[in-house]
């Protein structure tokens, strides 16, 4: 497998700050331990214009450096309000989609990232899974759960040789993007490459 590389991410105004470890190209394996790089048209993403990818590792592969409290976001709860769906209260930007537990702790940032640490460390958030209640088949059980899902267009672009950004043309253009089908309600979400399912988005 490939060497992850680590990218910035933030809200509009720059309230919210966070980084995500990132491992090209995904597979299409379902299977297979792979980020995802996908577009979904249930009612939510739909209306907020979701780019979902999501790292292989939701605990190690992703932290949120700012804002100092996790009260100090947004939070829009959404399917059975597992899912917290995390905005900036300044510009409104929507950077991150997190169902799971936060916790604070020390971390240094560059050796996490790959580079040269030097011994600083800085309080940083990131999730863990959390015991959750779900109801299957009509009984209510308790599910672990633990998702992680960045809206890529709130990464840092590309902008020259050498940059770390992202150049979201180049997911498109190698078909790394695929679609999944959540409106249906038939049994599970359908995913495909190539074209959106009905009422969704390029």
């Amino acid at each position: 497998m490939s060497t992850p590389n680590t990218y910035h991410g933030s809200c509009h105004c720059g309230t919210i700050q966070y980084q995500i470890r990132l491992t090209f190209p995904p597979t299409p394996d379902p299977n297979a331990e792979s980020i995802r790089i996908y577009k979904c048209n249930c009612s939510p993403c739909r209306k907020m214009g979701f780019f979902h990818v999501r790292p292989i590792s939701p605990a190690a592969d992703f932290i949120v450096t700012a804002p100092a409290t996790i009260a100090e976001l947004g939070d829009y709860r959404v399917n059975d309000k597992k899912i917290g769906w995390y905005f900036c209260k300044t510009c409104g930007v929507r950077p991150f989609a997190v169902a799971g537990a936060w916790e604070q702790v020390d971390l240094d940032v560059a050796e996490w990232a790959g580079k040269e640490g030097d011994g600083k460390t800085q309080k940083v958030w990131r999730t863990k899974p959390a015991d959750v209640q779900a109801t299957v088949e009509g009984k209510q059980v308790t599910k672990n759960m633990h998702y992680v899902s960045v809206n890529a267009v709130t990464l840092e672009p590309r902008e020259g040789e050498g940059d770390n950004g992202v150049d979201l043309r180049e997911w498109h253009d190698k078909g790394w993007i695929f679609y999944v089908e959540s409106r249906t309600g038939s049994g599970g979400s359908k995913v495909r490459f190539g074209e959106p399912h009905h009422g969704g988005m390029y």
